[in-house]
């Protein structure tokens, strides 16, 4: 039986009209300083009234939950459609673990972990809080299994080992994603499936560009993830195995596909490959929901637009913090209105 996304996608659609629109990042992009900031966050509705003006990382808390606020608006509505949406929802808890892996990995302070992030009902604020004041990746690991959340074994396997590797952890959280999006997608239509199966992919791609660069010593074989649409495993492995070239068999291996161009023009810069394929992926989803208004497009462009608006937030919140000029923050933002 197919499933019906009607109700949930003409929600999706309203609560879109309260993302961020073009004018308002302009405004928040020339605020010369916090509390100019904050006064057009406020008036757009962005943080409460009451939001302090006098901490960065207050505002920052303040951003993420309403972007909590927003999400869980969306999700009373899920009724049984709960294990599909749950893919959604799980892609963005695998990216806050991540971040937070990261960020333990390199000591950085607990609220420097946090920036971006969307808090979900699986991972809501206080444990996101709770996760990033852990002072290593295997305390991370220890408590994401303490608490029962399906990636806490992945991490937990990853930690154990005598010298544990960040890119393993990473690379074992995405597994545990994939297979369980792979198996909740079966029933989501053709859209939803897509969605999974390019997920899958970009997370080979940049697993590949890191192999090829050394960043880690795992066997590429042992990180690749099955499951994507246009990166086969064979494809894969030579990238991995191409050093500086690898950018350039990825961009073959994917062509004539958009996504391939996008990989070598931003091969050399992780945060730039990832906000460039977050803009193109929200760009066909929603060339697709006014195609497939009926399917699953409009909702998981919600999602996405949802997760870019945390993204550029907060490159503009520390950018009138730090006094950045307006076009360089400009120059970083994703595109997704």
């Amino acid at each position: 039986m197919s499933v019906a996304w009607g109700d949930l996608n003409a929600r999706a659609r309203g609560l879109a009209r309260h993302l961020v629109g073009p004018e308002v990042l302009r405004q928040l992009a020339d605020a010369p300083d916090l509390a100019a900031f904050v006064r057009v966050a406020r008036a757009a509705g962005l943080v409460a009234p009451e939001a302090s003006a006098e901490s960065v990382l207050e505002v920052e808390l303040a951003l993420r939950r309403t972007a909590a606020r927003q999400l869980r608006r969306l999700l009373r509505w899920v009724g049984d459609r709960a294990p599909l949406v749950r893919i959604v929802v799980e892609d963005e808890d695998r990216r806050s673990v991540r971040a937070i892996l990261r960020g333990a990995a390199a000591g950085a302070a607990s609220e420097a972990r946090l920036a971006g992030l969307v808090p979900t009902p699986s991972l809501p604020e206080r444990m996101l809080e709770e996760l990033a004041a852990q002072p290593t990746p295997g305390e991370v690991a220890a408590l994401l299994a303490a608490w029962g959340h399906p990636f806490g074994p992945a991490a937990l396997g990853a930690a154990s080992v005598e010298h544990p590797d960040l890119f393993r952890f990473e690379v074992e959280i995405d597994r545990v994603f994939a297979v369980r999006a792979a198996a909740g997608a079966r029933r989501g239509g053709p859209v939803l499936r897509a969605f999974v199966a390019d997920t899958i992919d970009y997370a080979n791609v940049r697993a590949a560009l890191v192999l090829a660069a050394g960043e880690s010593e795992q066997p590429a074989g042992a990180a690749f993830l099955p499951g994507g649409r246009r990166l086969a495993r064979e494809r894969f492995l030579e990238a991995a195995a191409a050093g500086p070239d690898a950018a350039s068999k990825l961009a073959a291996a994917l062509a004539p596909d958009e996504v391939g161009a996008v990989v070598r023009r931003n091969a050399g810069d992780a945060g730039a490959l990832e906000r460039e394929l977050l803009a193109l992926r929200i760009r066909r989803l929603r060339d697709l929901a006014r195609t497939d208004p009926l399917g699953s497009a409009p909702l998981l462009a919600y999602f996405l637009r949802l997760r870019a608006e945390q993204e550029n937030l907060r490159l503009l919140l520390w950018g009138a913090a730090l006094g950045a000029p307006g076009p360089l923050r400009r120059d970083r933002l994703v595109p997704s209105a």
